[in-house]
């Protein structure tokens, strides 16, 4: 069904979708270090309880997406539609009740994850928590949206999206931070502003799309049409939910080390996430390619595919890494961090650059062409076990016994990609996830 040349065209603006997604947390974390390191320990409070609530409406978008591209792979447009109308219901009353439990109890949240974080960092983090509250039923429409739009092999649409939005985000940011002096209000301002562009640009480019037809389809939830979604949707919620969970865990711990090491943190995640765009776009291209294959029934060329797809990860990650390595030192000037912030976030980059184009693909990428085939099950079990086991506690251990302080975290965050890794490639070679395939002629 796809051939190389498709697989590219979907890829580039994927590719060029997520990096410019991964810039706008990275422009905030960039504009708030000139601010002081109370600022970008503030930033990286809220974004990680933000990873955490957002799983609630992220979940009915991944579920929509497969669900939606297996419709669509088996030609059955009507459904595909009807999938489409009730996914936005859904996220978007999930995505306002929980902009509304931030908003009202964001101080008490704060005070019992974050409570030795100093004064000045739980004051920013409050501020730049409202802003991410009230942008939560914006972001819950646009994800959704850009979900029903891949799974119909538009990528273009939320790449335009994604450039309007971070131009918005930048503008508006730099001049209310530097311009009107509003610290971390501005960057939370900025990012409303952002997040309203480009849910304006899909919401439109979804009503106009020929391949589902959205205006004739009922809004009103059924059961039959969302059940499918949840089914897919759910686990892999659940497991986001307590992957962010043990995140949010584990950034507890590192508050607990200081505010020089929540900066470096900060500054490494940042950073990290730059280095993962090409597979994040890989990722994203497979779930839409994976799940048309599956809801055509082509168990073949969906074995094949999937193998295509990890090498290609395995092969632009050891790329980026490669390239990236000897200007690890000047680019992490960009942030502007002190000498001891510095030293910290550089050797947990150094580590992450050696161990990503190797033990993330099978991570990471494998799991998302599994639940494209509904085999959702087993790749929530071993992520939850992975990540409380191997990243929570194996961390926690480290830091507590060892004296690595912040790199025995990230020490337990790489292990943590191999021991859920393994498992995923096992499931793949024996094929196993065949049985999970929806029913077809073929």
């Amino acid at each position: 069904m796809y051939t190389k040349k498709d697989l590219l065209r979907l890829f580039f603006p994927a590719l060029t979708e997520q990096f410019l997604s991964t810039a706008i947390g990275v422009v905030n974390t960039m504009m708030v270090s000139g601010l002081g390191a109370f600022a970008v320990s503030a930033v990286g409070i809220v974004d990680s309880i933000n990873f955490v609530v957002m799983n609630l409406f992220v979940a009915v978008s991944t579920g929509a997406t497969v669900t939606i591209a297996q419709h669509l792979g088996a030609s059955n447009r009507k459904d595909a539609s009807k999938t489409a109308a009730q996914a936005i219901t859904a996220v978007l009353l999930m995505s306002t009740i929980a902009g509304l439990g931030l908003y009202v109890f964001g101080n008490q949240i704060i005070n019992f994850l974050f409570g030795d974080a100093e004064n000045t960092v739980k004051s920013a983090a409050r501020t730049y928590m409202v802003c991410s509250a009230i942008s939560y039923p914006i972001l819950g429409f646009f994800d959704v949206c850009t979900g029903i739009l891949r799974a119909s092999n538009n990528f273009r649409a939320s790449m335009f999206a994604v450039v309007a939005s971070n131009l918005v985000n930048f503008m508006a940011g730099a001049l209310l931070i530097f311009e009107f002096d509003f610290g971390v209000l501005g960057a939370g301002i900025g990012l409303i502003c952002a997040r309203l562009t480009g849910a304006i640009i899909v919401g439109y480019s979804l009503l106009k799309s020929h391949h589902l037809d959205i205006l004739h389809s009922s809004f009103k939830i059924t059961s039959k049409i969302l059940m499918p979604v949840l089914y897919i949707g759910l686990p892999a919620g659940i497991d986001s939910l307590v992957f962010n969970g043990g995140k949010l865990l584990v950034q507890t711990i590192v508050a607990s080390l200081g505010t020089a090491a929540l900066a470096a943190n900060s500054i490494a995640s940042s950073t990290n996430s730059l280095l993962n765009i090409p597979g994040n776009a890989i990722t994203i291209v497979a779930v839409t390619v994976v799940g048309h294959y599956a809801g055509a029934g082509l168990k073949e060329d969906l074995n094949k595919i999937i193998k295509k797809l990890m090498v290609y990860t395995m092969v632009l990650l050891g790329a980026v890494s490669l390239v990236f390595f000897p200007f690890v030192h000047h680019f992490l000037k960009l942030y502007s961090p002190a000498p001891d912030v510095a030293s910290l976030a550089l050797h947990i980059t150094y580590l992450t650059l050696i161990c990503i184009p190797i033990f993330w693909p099978a991570a990471f990428l494998l799991p998302a062409c599994l639940r494209s085939t509904r085999d959702v099950v087993f790749v929530t079990v071993i992520s939850i076990m992975s990540m409380w086991v191997i990243r929570v506690f194996g961390g926690y251990m480290l830091v507590r016994f060892t004296g690595l302080g912040l790199m025995g975290i990230w020490v337990a965050w790489c292990f943590d990609w191999v021991t859920r890794g393994i498992p995923f490639l096992g499931r793949v070679f024996a094929r196993r996830y065949e049985k999970y395939l929806p029913q077809t002629d073929k």
